[in-house]
């Protein structure tokens, strides 16, 4: 055992010298010192958005969820996370490498579909095809990398008098300023 403790004082005694090594030459008051460069800020991206965690624990309480959102993903390799509420469910999606372009170029896929604005993004609001009057939309927004939608589906008994595109609207109007900015 004696060697073992010895040869593990040798290596850190080894490390500790090498160290004071890397550490420069000098140093003395009047020695020259050159600033480093130091890398600029990384911009925020899609891939550093967690769904789960858009909305903060008191914005939540105000749309009526309790509990954490669970993960998912859609059948397009989407991740999001459902939110249950008492009278609807909604759900935020990711969706890395779908620009507005790649939304517009689906439009035959929605029975609805309609250009509009969330804060200063551009965005579209999509009830799927077969999907109208069944209290279900889509608000996507534009994203750095791609976009990012809510999904809102109201209860069978809640459709009559819930709108859930202004429901949609309205939370992504809630995590909009949380998103990275789209490229130009």
């Amino acid at each position: 055992m004696r060697p073992m403790r010895t040869t593990h004082t040798a290596l850190l005694g080894t490390l500790a010298a090498v160290g004071m090594l890397l550490a420069g030459c000098g140093g003395g008051p009047d020695s020259e010192t050159h600033p480093t460069a130091s890398a600029p800020p990384s911009e925020p991206t899609l891939a550093n958005f967690d769904p789960c965690t858009a909305l903060t624990p008191t914005e939540l309480d105000q749309v009526g969820i309790e509990d954490s959102g669970e993960r998912v993903d859609n059948e397009y390799g989407s991740s999001g996370c459902d939110f249950p509420a008492e009278n609807f469910l909604f759900t935020i999606y990711k969706n890395s490498g779908e620009d507005m372009s790649t939304w517009d170029s689906r439009r035959n896929n929605f029975a609805e579909y309609e250009r509009n604005r969330v804060g200063d993004r551009a965005g579209r609001s999509a009830v799927v095809n077969g999907a109208q009057g069944q209290g279900l939309c889509r608000q996507i927004m534009a994203a750095a990398q791609g976009s990012v939608s809510v999904v809102v589906k109201y209860d069978a008994d809640q459709i009559q008098g819930n709108d859930p595109c202004t429901k949609a609207k309205e939370i992504a109007e809630t995590i909009e300023p949380r998103l990275p900015e789209p490229q130009n």
